[in-house]
């Protein structure tokens, strides 16, 4: 009899820890289909978000350093100007990638956002589809001197978009950037004895690359605050 109630009282702590154990266990699976069914708990938790690298599609002016085309050809190699071309696209779209990323991430950062490499549960997507315009306003010849003056405008689609962990879109924007009124000023001065060439062009698209990105993000990060992704990751 005594040896019974014996273990019975051991028994008892060990049914009361597997019974624990059981529970821990189904919240853990609840918790992990819910993440795969793309629900999100109403507990005041900011869900996680996982940002992809920008997409871009850029066309961008051919690098032309004054009207010398037969340096811009010995520039290009067997290539020719189309080389030129996609080399100074590639060279802008990793800029304005950059850009952009360094200006999402920060604001995420201020709002508490968890930041997660993959298997967020929002995802966020941006695209660009955005050409950029060479409008020749000036050109003088002196003795020494070739000197084109002229303003860059930018044109096209900025398109950012949330999505669940099912892969369903919950939020979607899309920007015309022809509203962004973006424009800068270049140089190109060429000295007719030394070729030698000052051309402000690249400096000029970086820093109105760079201005896109922040305008771009005074436009969308009221949809980018913790409150505002909570709702979203209930839909």
């Amino acid at each position: 009899m005594e040896d019974s109630r014996s273990d019975r009282a051991r028994s008892g702590p060990l049914r009361t820890l597997l019974a624990m154990l059981g529970s821990a266990a189904l919240l853990l699976s609840s918790a992990q289909l819910s993440a795969q069914d793309g629900f999100f708990s109403d507990d005041g938790q900011t869900p996680s978000v996982t940002l992809t690298s920008s997409q871009i599609r850029l066309d961008v002016p051919t690098p032309v350093s004054g009207n010398d085309l037969a340096l811009l050809l010995a520039q290009a190699g067997s290539g020719g100007l189309s080389q030129l071309k996609n080399e100074a696209a590639a060279r802008f779209s990793a800029h304005l990638r950059q850009a952009m990323a360094e200006r999402l991430r920060e604001h995420l950062s201020d709002e508490d956002v968890p930041l997660v490499q993959q298997g967020g549960f929002l995802t966020l997507h941006t695209h660009f589809d955005a050409g950029i315009s060479k409008q020749l306003t000036d050109l003088k010849n002196s003795d020494r001197h070739e000197t084109e003056r002229g303003t860059l405008l930018v044109s096209g689609e900025f398109r950012y978009w949330l999505s669940s962990v099912s892969g369903e879109t919950l939020q979607e924007k899309r920007i015309d950037l022809g509203d962004l009124r973006l424009e800068n000023r270049y140089r190109v001065r060429t000295n007719h004895r030394s070729g030698e060439i000052e051309d402000s062009t690249d400096e000029a698209i970086e820093d109105m690359l760079e201005e896109m990105a922040d305008q771009l993000l005074d436009r969308i990060e009221d949809q980018l605050e913790a409150d505002e992704l909570r709702q979203i990751a209930r839909l």
